[in-house]
């Protein structure tokens, strides 16, 4: 058999090379979850990223109803310094009657965050939590007691790689 053509192996090259690129690429995590009624605190978290470099954690106690189905999904970037993690409700609105909420990221600091009290769903856009409903710090977003109206359907945060100090 004779050796490839120039052209023929720098487009085998090529193609090589994004394969392999395309393989640190992380593809995002959706992870569904329940949302319990009940008055209870409950937790969700998951880790992304190589070796769980990065850590999403979803707290809240709700009223009324009954279960909802959540999804939390979450992605890097290729050079694994940025990562999202995107807490919502896949059919729009949540009929729950959220008493607190909080998620928090792990080894990162966030960048941006938002808070929704209706996700986008077929026809309809996402509608944002007033700012004074909700605050965010380095680490976490969460509701702002006295000020949060109950109403939340979708957590969206940027965050980047925490550096580490020496």
């Amino acid at each position: 058999m004779a050796a490839p053509s120039g052209a023929l192996w720098t487009a085998l090259l090529l193609m090589t090379v994004a394969l392999a690129l395309a393989g640190a690429v992380s593809e995002p995590t959706t992870v569904p979850f329940d949302v319990r009624p009940g008055g209870v605190v409950h937790s969700f978290s998951q880790d992304v990223g190589p070796g769980g470099k990065f850590t999403c954690t979803f707290t809240y106690a709700s009223q009324g109803g009954t279960n909802e189905q959540w999804q939390m999904s979450l992605g890097t970037s290729e050079d694994s310094q940025h990562f999202t993690c995107t807490i919502w409700r896949p059919q729009g609105k949540s009929y729950l009657y959220f008493t607190q909420f909080k998620a928090e990221v792990r080894g990162a600091e966030i960048e941006y965050a938002m808070a929704y009290s209706k996700a986008a769903f077929e026809r309809e856009s996402d509608v944002p939590l007033k700012n004074e409903e909700f605050e965010v710090t380095k680490t976490a977003v969460s509701h702002r007691p006295g000020a949060f109206k109950s109403e939340l359907s979708k957590l969206v945060i940027v965050a980047k790689a925490a550096r580490l100090e020496l």
